[in-house]
């Protein structure tokens, strides 16, 4: 959700969705700038569909970037829920990150690849597509990489030893820094487990 960066604004969305019947869940603050806030919002909205909640967010100057459904609880950290799992079973760290990973960066799939053939998938997550789409963005430098593929897949990818996790949101949107960063800390938190 994007809104205004000033006080009272997540007021008035909670407000309006009060108003309506909902309440906000859950929220993690993403990026603020230039006087717009982005944030992470987990909405129970009884009977409506996207479209109303659209409506209502709009009516309290809020937008929408993306709207999914969840299974996540309030006060959950699945970034540490994943660490956990490797800390458990370092062996199996790179297919945790990936099992783990969409749900973690509210992606729709992950995969792991070869890094030498990216198109020889090692690992998938649920939902992932049987072919991956072309032009993948190459992991190179401190931060994973991201790009737009088949006008429809919002792609990050990053390195892990000699392999390349990737991670696609259908339709958006844009994987934000904050976002990238944290995928960053996570893998090399994942990548050390695993080798301790």
């Amino acid at each position: 959700m994007t809104l205004p960066d000033r006080p009272g604004a997540l007021l008035a969305v909670a407000k309006a969705l009060a108003d309506a019947g909902g309440n906000i869940v859950d929220i993690e603050v993403l990026a603020a700038g230039e006087g717009r806030a982005i944030d992470d919002v987990v909405v129970d909205l009884p009977g409506a569909g996207e479209d109303r909640l659209r409506e209502v967010l709009a009516g309290a100057g809020a937008g929408v970037l993306s709207a999914r459904k969840t299974v996540r609880v309030t006060g959950q950290r699945a970034d540490l829920d994943l660490l956990q799992r490797v800390a458990a079973e370092p062996a199996s760290a790179l297919a945790t990150t990936v099992s783990m990973g969409a749900m973690v960066f509210g992606a729709d799939w992950a995969v792991s690849t070869s890094a030498t053939d990216t198109k020889r998938v090692q690992h998938r997550s649920v939902g992932s597509p049987s072919a991956l789409p072309d032009g993948l963005p190459a992991p190179t430098g401190a931060l994973p990489r991201r790009a737009l593929l088949d006008g429809r897949w919002e792609v990050v990818g990053i390195g892990w030893s000699d392999h390349h996790v990737f991670l696609g949101r259908d339709g958006g949107p844009t994987f934000l820094q904050v976002e990238l960063l944290q995928l960053r800390r996570v893998v090399e938190l994942a990548r050390s487990l695993a080798g301790a």
